[in-house]
């Protein structure tokens, strides 16, 4: 399954926005394929069908790149699905992916 390269961020407190170094502005600009690398990307692949399954995946530490080309790395990571308050078939509808990233340090 490949990851299409859409916005995924909304929203980040300080410490996200020091994380990525970036604004709030520019953070909808964000895709995931712009802060993981390729090995990042291919360590995400297995936790993501666990997150659209069960709805939430612990992540195991790893690396990411801040928008200003920095390494970044964070001692574990979790992510869970946010769903919009409207219904469709009985379906909730998945408004965006939430991220947490825990003892998060540049290189």
């Amino acid at each position: 399954m490949a990851l299409q390269p859409q916005p995924v961020f909304m929203f980040a407190n300080q410490a996200g926005l020091d994380m990525l170094e970036t604004t709030l502005v520019a953070l909808q600009g964000i895709t995931l394929e712009k802060i993981f690398d390729e090995s990042g990307r291919k360590a995400l692949c297995p936790d993501f069908a666990k997150l659209m399954q069960q709805g939430f995946a612990c992540l195991p530490s790893g690396m990411c790149v801040s928008t200003m080309g920095r390494h970044v790395s964070y001692e574990q990571a979790v992510s869970w699905k946010v769903f919009s308050d409207c219904e469709v078939n009985n379906n909730n509808r998945i408004h965006c992916l939430a991220f947490l990233f825990a003892n998060w340090s540049f290189l």
